[in-house]
């Protein structure tokens, strides 16, 4: 070898030792550089002609596990997902409180129970009025603060989302940038090696947000992919996240789904902080929204079947229903209900006991509006619809009450309430009520097959559906099928156009759920022979039910309206109805007038009966008037185990003020019965036979008393049944148990959610933590090591100037001795 080879190997030696000194140099100052991965020089001799001509630096590379930063990424994800749910349940910990909060809804329930049990025992008193009715409010403003701040919740998810969408294609743009410069910069041989650590922290930062996949190609350019490898993320150039926000929020709406270059991905997004926030927008908190709302809706029925059920004292002017009716709605009613005058201290005026069987049918509104002025108390109350309510008002200053009954009008999914509860006359929680929109309850999806099968019935006594349709469903439809089974009887039996079918019947979504909506121009009734209205809970409560409850304001304005007793129908006796009935002196002779069946002999059923209504069903006693005296009658009822099952009893006295003995039938636990004759459907005997009836004048001695405090005390006890059936809701399973405790599920079911979201982020966290820390021990950079290093490439630079030096010298004797 030449002085001048030496010369050169020397130079590359000393080249070398200096370049991986630098890269030493720069590792060990970025030992604690976030992503900073440490960089190894490699070195190669460099042969001439076969012979070596000294050292070079050969390529620089990274020391990286690819395998984990794959795991590293796919755990990022899920910890991105966590971190959402974490925060989020943390803040709706914070809007429901804990169970034992004082401003909780299960307590605002419970201070409602306390007002009524207040009332119950000062009925006559203004003061628990007030406190009922500022109890009522409190608790209303609740339900509505909690519908508001769930759905603000979803529109921070969504502002949420529309930042992430940013970020994520900000960082597509940088790692598409980065990946440019990494091409450009490998095709003239330079390092590439702190672009790519710069990459992978981009790539990192992504994979947080959206789940990927990635592939690196020959020349240094990554290509990333949604996480299943579908679609695209970044080929050469970014593709394009696409988000609308939605300006706000309300029950039962839906948000923008994401899309990449047009396609609607949402479904596909499987992990990161949008999985996360995509999950609250659309599903946890419209459930939550759900379970307010079936709370909300129970409270509802429950109070007002107890407050409808019984009357204010003194009894009101008027009665107004919250239901929205026109006189042509069908009416799908059966029992009897009772309408009476009263006068300002309670007593009765007159009464009457509409049978809601001989209404015409299909019955009407009208025609139970015809029924009411057509009654017996018609002359002393009538009944209108005034500006689309039912209205019972007193004539010539007389006061309203009503009792239910046994009468019972069928909703649209199948539930039943009492008549003055169906028309709201006398209800304590206000909704608008009507039903030109039928709506179900939101479905994990529209194609799901139901499992039921009959017939469903849609009519409306006016308008589009005064023409009945039916579709018969079979146990392999769903919410989609449905739809297109109503629309296609719109279309062929009714005619309308496939749009007009459209607007009509339609699946909404909300959410990531799906709800089949029925609308239509007047109100309408389904009717179902299988399970489908119930199956799928096709209801006239709108979603946002538990936002629009309200206190009646005409209980607002006048306390004194608040139900605390109940129209009399436990109690009946002789000689106080129309006519008075005859005196009797001896309760054990045949009684004067009364009808007699047709003899020899009478013919099967035709007995002259009084029936004995109530919930226990109709127990029937006969009766003739050759044989019967006010004794065996009242023995027959007293034999009667139906009915002293149901204590209800009959007893003679004698009453000296009307000198005349006197039949008391009585309900001694204060159940509502009613009795009915059949003499007048009977074949009539002589013209001035009589019914039992109208013979002894037997109805009720007084309408509602002072200190009848039974309503208050159903009230009361309203709040305090633990058989109020919920239903599925919101990740709630179907249940029996009490409103308090309803709402107390609520808070727990979410404080448990709350904990295990928050264990999931410690743990999802911890994870990804674990993860980094083990790449970076395998790729950080250790100062030990490098210290080694530094060592060794000094002693080779060392080593390389002393050749150098000594080569000099050499050239130098070599030229003297010229």
């Amino acid at each position: 070898m030449s002085l001048t080879q030496a010369l050169n190997s020397a130079i590359t030696g000393l080249n070398t030792a200096q370049s991986r000194i630098s890269i030493t140099s720069s590792n060990i100052a970025n030992v604690n550089t976030p992503g900073y991965s440490r960089k190894i020089a490699g070195q190669e001799s460099i042969t001439l002609n076969g012979q070596g001509a000294g050292v070079q630096i050969s390529d620089v590379t990274r020391n990286v596990n690819s395998g984990l930063q794959s795991e590293l990424r796919g755990e990022l994800g899920k910890a991105g997902t966590a971190q959402v749910r974490d925060e989020f349940y943390q803040r709706i910990q914070v809007l429901f409180g804990s169970p034992q909060s004082s401003s909780g809804i299960s307590q605002r329930i419970s201070d409602l129970s306390d007002a009524f049990e207040q009332l119950n025992s000062s009925p006559e008193q203004n003061s628990p009025k007030v406190q009922v009715l500022s109890a009522a409010t409190q608790l209303v403003d609740s339900f509505g603060k909690l519908s508001d701040q769930i759905q603000s919740l979803r529109s921070d998810t969504d502002n949420s989302i529309d930042q992430e969408i940013k970020d994520a294609n900000t960082l597509l743009s940088q790692i598409a940038k980065l990946n440019t410069d990494i091409v450009r910069l490998g095709n003239i041989d330079q390092p590439t090696t702190e672009l790519r650590d710069q990459r992978d922290q981009k790539v990192n930062s992504l994979s947080k947000i959206i789940n990927t996949s990635t592939y690196t190609r020959d020349d240094g350019s990554m290509v990333i992919f949604t996480a299943n490898g579908s679609r695209p993320l970044l080929d050469r150039s970014p593709a394009t996240l696409d988000f609308a926000p939605t300006a706000g929020y309300e029950p039962g709406s839906s948000g923008s789904g994401i899309s990449l270059d047009g396609v609607d991905i949402t479904n596909e997004i499987k992990s990161g902080t949008l999985r996360g926030l995509i999950d609250m927008r659309d599903q946890d908190l419209p459930e939550l929204g759900d379970q307010i709302n079936e709370l909300a809706t129970q409270l509802r029925d429950a109070i007002n079947a107890e407050h409808n059920k019984g009357t204010a004292f003194p009894p009101p002017t008027n009665l107004t229903g919250s239901r929205q009716v026109e006189g042509t709605d069908i009416l799908n009613a059966t029992g009897t209900f009772r309408v009476a005058a009263l006068d300002t201290n309670g007593d009765v005026v007159s009464y009457s006991d509409i049978d809601l069987s001989t209404l015409p049918s299909p019955a009407t509104v009208a025609d139970l509006v015809t029924a009411i002025n057509s009654s017996a108390s018609g002359t002393d109350l009538q009944a209108k619809i005034a500006d689309g309510r039912l209205v019972i008002e007193g004539k010539d200053g007389n006061r309203v009450a009503v009792n239910e009954l046994d009468s019972s009008a069928t909703l649209s999914d199948g539930r039943s309430q009492g008549l003055s509860h169906y028309f709201g006359l006398n209800d304590l929680f206000a909704t608008a009520k009507n039903s030109r929109t039928l709506t179900s309850t939101a479905m994990p999806d529209a194609s799901s097959a139901l499992g039921v099968s009959g017939t469903l019935t849609l009519a409306a006594g006016s308008g589009t559906l005064s023409t009945p349709i039916s579709i018969t469903y079979t146990n392999g439809d769903n919410l989609t099928t449905i739809q297109d089974k109503l629309r296609g009887q719109l279309t062929g039996a009714l005619g309308l156009t496939a749009d007009q079918a459209s607007n009509m019947v339609y699946i909404a979504t909300d959410g990531g759920r799906s709800r089949l909506v029925i609308s239509s121009d007047a109100n309408m009734l389904a009717t179902d022979t299988g399970n489908l209205s119930s199956k799928i809970g096709l209801t006239e409560d709108q979603p946002n039910m538990s936002g629009n409850l309200s206190v009646s304001q005409d209980i607002v304005n006048d306390p004194s309206r608040l139900s605390r007793g109940t129209l009399n129908a436990d109690v009946y006796e002789s000689g106080v109805a129309t006519g008075a009935g005859i005196k009797i002196a001896d309760p054990s002779k045949t009684l004067s007038g009364l009808g007699t069946p047709a003899s020899p002999p009478a013919p099967a059923g035709t007995n002259y009966t009084l029936s004995i209504k109530g919930s226990f069903g109709t127990v029937p006693i006969s009766y003739n008037g050759s044989t019967d005296s006010l004794d065996s009658l009242a023995a027959r009822i007293n034999a009667d185990s139906t009915l002293t099952d149901n204590n209800i009893t009959a007893d003679v006295y004698f009453d000296g003020a009307a000198g005349s003995y006197k039949i008391r039938i009585q309900d001694s636990g204060g159940d509502s019965l009613y009795v009915t004759d059949n003499f007048a459907s009977m074949p009539s005997v002589g013209g001035t036979d009589k019914s039992l009836v109208d013979t002894l004048g037997l109805g009720i001695p007084y309408g509602i008393r002072e200190g009848d405090n039974s309503s208050a005390t159903n009230l009361a006890n309203a709040l305090a049944r633990k058989d109020i059936s919920f239903d599925a809701a919101g990740g709630l399973s179907p249940e029996k148990t009490s409103l308090i405790d309803y709402a107390a599920s609520i808070i727990s079911t979410s404080s448990t959610k709350a904990a295990a979201a928050k264990d999931n982020n410690t743990f999802q966290n911890t994870l990804a933590n674990d993860l980094g820390n083990r790449i970076q021990n395998e790729a950080g950079v250790n100062l030990d090591e490098e210290m080694s290093d530094l060592i060794i490439f000094q002693r080779a630079y060392s080593a390389s100037a002393k050749v150098i030096s000594t080569v000099d010298e050499l050239f130098d004797k070599l030229l003297n001795a010229v």
